[in-house]
């Protein structure tokens, strides 16, 4: 019973609870089970008032429209917000710049010139039908969804704060051979940075006594019924679940945000939009980021619905790794076997990700290359692309990470007692968006927002620079992006 007084005082405050929560805290925290994460049933859904400014983040997708549908069915202060982040269009700058030098050195006919300019326009009109024109199509569907529930709409532009907050680092992290997630600092630095800013500003304009930011992710804020706390959760839909994307958003700022789309599959979600009738009811999924993998308007896919026809992306980039190359510099260097042999030459280390086949044509007559080699590590001292022999090799894995920047979605007086819950196995990381969370077996707090999380089992395919996020049971309790791995011991490169 020696734990339960310091863990009860951290994470309780006892006199705020009637004597009945009270009783009923005791019992389920006993001493066999007081470190049991908390169940959802614990949690509570906040409840926006009537009165309330709701202010809903809308992507053009069906996830945001169904969201402003639900917000806008219950409640009458709902306003519709698009973000304007990259206003370049979504197919790639070389078609562009030849397409109009096409125009320019074609003719010097003034009526030539006119016919290229009219069928340049309906060539525009079409791209912003199917997607090319990233921003412009968004937000042409987001009017269209707002003019139906009949909510205003807003765009508010965060261009440059985008480019200097998430779009830069990207590049510098890719440039210096990371694997870096722009989704978590968009998350943190716009949409629950600049945005969270600017509806608390105008909500405050509007005398609105209480506000809300929803947004359509797949994620959930809980109120914790014995303490009062917002704690970002998982959602039902453990699929689609987002958490990992919020992990570096400022925490103070959950009991402002909503989440209503955790109660739902995915699928619930696109026939709630089929039923209600909704202009993007049919329009895909994005993957990534919209610049880079486009997906069609409302219009063009609702077409391809009732014609019958398959709804595909627009064109863009065949991969990540072209569109990076049109704003890295090629940086040349030797491909090495683990060994030291160079086997290759590669055009810059944003080309290749931990864990992903190298692509280096080996002499498979020789038993000692036979099989397909993948990269285990990227050297930027040195510019070196590593690689090894089989995708399940002792180079691929690690036995524990330190991470920098790390964010704490808790205060001070919890994040103390975490170290003890890892010892017992009570934590868990998550290394990528969508792998399942494995169990923590040590939890070290360094200095200058630094941890170290030493897993139960080896994983497989850790990039540096690839945010690591911790659960204590479906609570989100912090992430930050891996600075170093732990190599299995007796390994070394």
């Amino acid at each position: 019973m020696r734990s339960i007084i310091p863990l009860y005082r951290v994470l309780f405050v006892d006199a705020r609870l009637p004597f009945k929560k009270y009783w009923c805290f005791c019992r389920r925290y006993s001493a066999t089970n007081l470190y049991t994460a908390f169940p959802n049933s614990d949690y509570e859904d906040p409840q926006p008032g009537p009165r309330d400014a709701i202010f809903v983040a809308m992507s053009g997708g069906v996830d945001s429209s169904v969201v402003a549908s639900l917000m806008a069915s219950r409640y009458q202060n709902v306003t519709g917000v698009y973000m304007t982040n990259w206003t370049m269009p979504r197919t790639p700058r070389r078609e562009i710049q030849k397409r109009s030098q096409m125009t320019a050195v074609m003719s010097k006919d003034p009526a030539v010139i006119a016919r290229l300019q009219k069928e340049e326009l309906e060539k525009e009109k079409q791209d912003l039908e199917s997607g090319l024109l990233c921003s412009e199509t968004d937000w042409s569907d987001v009017q269209a969804v707002c003019s139906q529930l009949k909510i205003p709409s807003i765009r508010l532009s965060f261009e440059k704060d985008y480019w200097t907050d998430v779009f830069e680092p990207m590049l510098r992290g890719y440039a210096a051979g990371q694997t870096p997630n722009p989704d978590v600092n968009c998350n943190k630095f716009i949409k629950f940075g600049r945005l969270y800013d600017k509806i608390e500003q105008m909500a405050e304009e509007r005398g609105a006594k209480r506000w809300w930011l929803v947004s359509g992710h797949y994620a959930r804020t809980g109120k914790h019924i014995f303490t009062g706390q917002t704690h970002l959760l998982r959602p039902l839909d453990t699929k689609k679940d987002q958490t990992y994307y919020l992990s570096n958003i400022d925490y103070q700022r959950l009991p402002n945000i909503l989440f209503p789309l955790h109660k739902f599959t995915k699928s619930e979600i696109r026939q709630l939009a089929v039923d209600r009738g909704l202009a993007t009811a049919y329009r895909p999924d994005s993957q990534g980021l919209c610049f880079v993998a486009p997906s069609i308007g409302a219009n063009a896919a609702t077409k391809a619905h009732q014609e019958g026809k398959p709804i595909i992306k627009s064109s863009g980039y065949s991969h990540f790794r072209d569109f990076l190359a049109e704003y890295i510099e090629t940086q040349p260097g030797d491909v090495v076997t683990v060994d030291g042999e160079v086997v290759g030459k590669h055009e810059g280390l944003w080309n290749f990700t931990i864990g992903q086949r190298s692509g280096v044509s080996m002499p498979q007559g020789n038993p000692d290359y036979h099989g397909v080699w993948y990269v285990v590590d990227k050297r930027a001292s040195s510019n070196e692309i590593v690689i090894a022999q089989g995708r399940v090799n002792k180079w691929s894995f690690s036995t524990a990470v330190t991470c920098s920047d790390w964010t704490w979605m808790t205060d001070s007086s919890e994040i103390e007692k975490l170290p003890d819950l890892a010892l017992e196995q009570k934590i868990q990381a998550r290394i990528r968006s969508l792998s399942t969370p494995v169990p923590v077996s040590n939890l070290e707090i360094l200095p200058n927002d630094k941890v170290k999380i030493e897993f139960v089992e080896q994983q497989h395919g850790v990039a540096h620079g690839q945010t690591t996020v911790l659960y204590y049971g479906d609570r989100l309790i912090g992430g930050g992006p891996v600075e170093e791995r732990t190599l299995p011991e007796n390994i070394s490169f």
